[in-house]
C-alpha cells in the first residue's frame, strides 16, 4: 500500500476554527486591494487582442514566414501586444513559471486535412482540424476564470452585474468562414454545426466574408441542446475583448437576446442554417431586487450558482477578481466539491515547487500552504524514477506514469485535515494536509486560492444570499445617506457589518 504522510504546517494539535473566527477572517482589504489592482492594470494597458482573435478563428496562412504564437507568461498585468510579425500574440497564462510556446499555427495549417496553396489553407481553427498537440496547448486560459466569492465586495449593489449561470459545460464557440466549432475547456471539440452566427455558415448573412467570425463563451446545456452565451469577444470580426462588461453584454442582448428583437434572430431559433439553439441568461443590475432575480425568479435551465462580473471589467484571459462565482445547496448540484466516497472532506490540487517542496495555489502569485517532509519527496522520487520508462510522464487521460521523478509542477492531491486552514487578514497561509496522491496533470491547473477558501467556508459557515443581500442593503443605505448629506459616508466594511447579518428583513430572500 501506498505509504501517506501527514503534513502539518503550524496547525498540529489544534482544534478546527470557530465559527466566529471563520467569519472574522472575511475582515481583511487585501480581497478589495487585488480587484483594485485588476481595475488599475487594465486602465494602464494597452492590448491589442485583435490578432490573438483572429488566431482563435482563422488560424495562420503561411505566406512564406513562419508564422507562430507565443505565451508571455508571469504576473495578470502581462500586456497583450501585437508584434512585428501580425500573427505573433503574446498571450498571459496566469499561474505558470516558463516560456513555452503555446500555439503553432503555421504547424496546425500544415497539418489540415485539407491540403491547399498556402494563400488558401483551410483555417486551423473553426472549420479545420487541430492536431493533437494544438489541442493539448488549447486550456482554460482561453477563458475568463472567475474567482470564488469569499467576500462581498464593498462596491457590489452598484458596480456589479448579478447573471443565473446554466448548468452544463463551458466551451468556447467560434464561427468563421461558414462553419461553427465549439471546444471544452481541454481544447477538444464538442459540436461541428452550421449556425446563423456571422461566418457560421455559408448561407449566414457575412458567412463568406473573409473578416467575419464571432467567438463566444458559453455554457452548452445537453437537455435542450440551447448554448446559453455568457459573455461575447468578438462578433463579426470586431474584438471585443478589451470593452467593458457593461459594453459586452449590451451588445449581446442586442444581437441574440430578446428574439423578437434580436438583430441576429436566426440564431434564436433551429433551422437547417442553426441546428442549436443561442440564447442569454438574464443578467441584473446586482441591487436588492436584482440579486433576489439572479437567485430565485423562475429561468429556462437549471442554476449552477450565480456568476457576478464588474461592470468596468475587461474580458481577462485567465484568473480575475473582477469575475466572482458564488454557489449555495439552491443555486447549484455541486455546492460542495464531489468526492468519489461520498464524504463531504474538501481535497484539494496544489503544485509542487521541486526545488524546496512547497506545495503551493494555482494563483499568478502561488500561495505555499505547506511543505512536505524530506523523506516524503525522496521516497517519491525514488518511486517515481523506478517506474517504466515513456515518451511521456504522462498518460493521454492525464495519468502519472513516473519516470523522470517529481519535476516542478506536478499537481499532487490532498484532504485538509482537521486542522484546518491557519488564514492571516483573510488569506490561508498554512494547511493541516494529509497525502492522498498524484493528481491528474490534465486538469488545468492547481486549486486557486478562492477556491479553496470557498470550499473551506462552505463546509463550516458558508457566505449566504442573506448576508449579500444585507450588505447590499447596506451599501445602498450608505449611498442615500451620502447623497442626501452631500458628502462622503464614513467608510464601513462591508465584511464586518455581515457579521450581524443573522436574519433576512421582511422576508427579503423568502423565496
Amino acid at each position: 500500500a501506498e505509504e501517506v504522510y501527514h503534513q502539518s504546517a503550524a496547525m498540529s494539535g489544534r482544534l478546527p476554527p470557530r465559527r466566529d473566527s471563520v467569519k472574522a477572517s472575511r475582515l481583511s482589504t487585501q480581497l478589495q486591494k487585488r480587484r483594485d489592482a485588476a481595475r488599475q492594470r487594465q486602465r494602464d494597458a494597452r492590448r491589442d487582442l485583435t490578432d490573438h482573435a483572429r488566431s482563435l478563428a482563422f488560424g495562420a496562412e503561411d505566406s512564406g514566414s513562419e508564422a507562430s504564437a507565443t505565451r508571455a507568461v508571469g504576473d495578470q498585468d502581462a500586456m497583450h501586444r501585437s508584434s512585428s510579425n501580425p500573427q505573433e500574440l503574446a498571450l498571459e497564462h496566469p499561474g505558470t513559471s516558463s516560456t513555452e510556446t503555446w500555439l503553432d499555427v503555421a504547424q496546425m495549417g500544415r497539418e489540415s486535412h485539407y491540403e491547399r496553396s498556402p494563400r488558401h489553407r483551410r483555417s486551423s481553427s473553426a472549420p479545420g482540424k487541430w492536431s493533437r498537440e494544438s489541442v493539448a496547448r488549447f486550456s482554460e486560459s482561453q477563458f475568463m476564470l472567475p474567482e470564488w466569492m469569499v467576500d462581498v465586495p464593498p462596491d457590489l449593489g452598484h458596480a456589479w452585474f448579478a447573471t443565473p449561470r446554466p448548468k452544463g459545460q463551458r466551451v468556447l464557440v467560434i464561427s468563421s468562414r461558414g462553419c461553427t466549432v465549439s471546444r471544452l475547456k481541454n481544447g477538444r471539440v464538442l459540436h461541428r454545426f452550421p449556425s446563423a452566427l456571422p461566418g457560421g455558415s455559408q448561407r449566414t448573412k457575412h458567412g463568406k466574408a473573409e473578416d467575419s467570425f464571432c467567438i463566444l463563451d458559453c455554457v452548452f446545456q445537453q437537455e435542450d441542446g440551447v448554448y446559453y452565451v455568457m459573455d461575447c469577444m468578438a462578433w463579426n470580426g470586431m474584438s471585443m475583448y478589451d470593452c467593458t462588461a457593461e459594453m459586452r453584454l449590451s451588445w449581446l442582448y442586442s444581437k441574440l437576446g430578446d428574439p423578437e428583437t434580436a438583430e441576429c434572430e436566426a440564431a434564436t431559433g433551429t433551422g437547417p442554417n442553426n441546428r442549436y439553439r443561442f440564447a442569454v441568461p438574464p443578467t441584473h443590475n446586482c441591487d436588492a431586487s436584482g440579486l433576489r432575480a439572479a437567485y430565485g425568479c423562475p429561468v429556462p435551465f437549471r442554476r449552477d450558482g450565480i456568476q457576478f462580473l464588474a461592470k468596468d471589467g475587461n474580458y481577462e484571459l485567465g484568473v480575475t477578481p473582477l469575475a466572482v462565482m458564488w454557489k449555495d445547496p439552491n443555486t447549484s448540484d455541486f455546492f460542495l466539491d464531489e468526492n468519489p466516497d461520498g464524504s463531504d472532506t474538501q481535497r484539494v490540487v496544489l503544485s509542487l515547487q521541486s526545488a524546496t517542496g512547497d506545495v503551493v495555489t494555482g494563483d499568478p502569485t502561488p500561495i505555499a500552504l505547506a511543505r512536505l517532509p524530506a523523506q516524503f519527496l525522496e521516497s517519491a522520487g525514488r518511486a517515481a524514477e523506478s517506474a517504466p520508462a515513456g515518451d511521456d510522464s504522462f498518460g493521454r487521460d492525464g495519468t502519472w506514469r513516473g519516470n523522470g521523478g517529481l519535476r516542478d509542477g506536478l499537481l499532487l492531491r490532498f484532504a485538509v485535515g482537521k486542522g484546518g486552514l491557519q488564514i492571516q487578514d483573510g488569506l490561508p497561509v498554512a494547511a493541516d494536509l494529509v497525502y492522498e496522491g498524484i493528481a491528474n496533470q490534465r486538469r488545468g491547473g492547481a486549486d486557486t486560492m478562492t477556491k479553496i477558501l470557498f470550499q473551506y467556508y462552505a463546509r463550516r459557515e458558508p457566505i449566504t444570499i442573506e448576508e449579500i443581500g444585507m450588505a447590499v442593503e447596506t451599501q445602498a443605505r450608505e449611498a442615500a445617506m451620502a447623497a442626501s448629506s452631500g458628502s462622503s459616508a464614513s467608510s464601513v466594511s462591508i465584511a464586518r457589518s455581515s457579521q450581524s447579518f443573522s436574519g433576512i428583513p421582511n422576508g427579503l430572500f423568502d423565496f
